[in-house]
């Protein structure tokens, strides 16, 4: 619902496959999860919006995961929002909100204006022990975290620690008042497909390259990045439709 109480429809502007707590490649916090922290994550969207929400996943949880508050912003740089533009994220109407293990829930829409190409940064507050999270090892961006309750931090020093992974984010869906697309392109695979290799905040995956080259030619759509690195290579990059909401 917007702020007129009329119905969104959603298009996903960004995506991630969520995979088991695990060690990964690089060093990362899934299998300890968070207390009493912060967590701020960096995403890149190939859609646009004036309206968004995110999609919280705790798919591989074992007990609920205690969500203590979130805000989605325009992204400056690194860990710091761009002045103005952080909005408080809801949860049927509630600040905080608990999420069963094995559940995903989606935020209540957030007044954001994003164009395609832009980034956005989501803040995550867990004041209870979370466990083990549900995480997307291999992001090839910096997340950053912080002790104790810095939603509302303009300082992005605070954020010391950084891992390239991304913690309990599986999505995060845009809405203009219109129609929601059908023309999104889903692309899945291995390591290839999830960005290996590429530079680390450099959004250079094989994904971002074909959202770019797709508004280049005047084709413009979203495209989402589902692979896993380590699954089957047979699993190849494919083009679907996505039904609207």
């Amino acid at each position: 619902m917007n702020n007129n109480g009329t119905s969104l429809s959603w298009s996903a502007g960004w995506t991630a496959a969520v995979q088991r707590p695990s060690e990964g490649f690089h060093k990362n916090w899934a299998q300890d999860g968070f207390a009493d922290q912060t967590v701020r994550q960096i995403v890149r969207v190939t859609g646009s919006g004036t309206s968004a929400r995110i999609k919280l996943s705790h798919r591989y949880g074992t007990a609920p995961l205690e969500l203590a508050g979130a805000t989605i912003a325009l992204t400056d740089k690194g860990a710091a929002e761009r002045a103005g533009s952080v909005r408080p994220l809801t949860f049927g109407g509630a600040r905080s909100v608990r999420v069963p293990a094995g559940e995903e829930i989606y935020s209540d829409a957030a007044e954001v204006h994003v164009a395609p190409f832009e980034s956005l940064t989501v803040s995550l507050y867990f004041a209870r022990p979370t466990g083990p999270a549900s995480f997307h090892a291999q992001a090839y961006a910096t997340t950053y975290r912080a002790a104790g309750d810095q939603l509302a931090a303009a300082d992005p020093a605070v954020f010391g620690e950084t891992t390239v992974s991304w913690y309990h984010l599986a999505a995060v869906e845009l809405a203009d008042g219109g129609p929601a697309r059908d023309d999104t392109v889903v692309v899945f695979g291995d390591s290839l497909t999830d960005g290996f290799g590429s530079t680390i905040d450099g959004n250079r995956r094989y994904s971002d390259a074909l959202a770019e080259r797709l508004a280049d030619q005047g084709t413009p759509r979203p495209v989402l990045n589902q692979g896993i690195g380590g699954e089957p290579a047979a699993q190849r990059f494919g083009m679907v439709r996505r039904p609207g909401r």
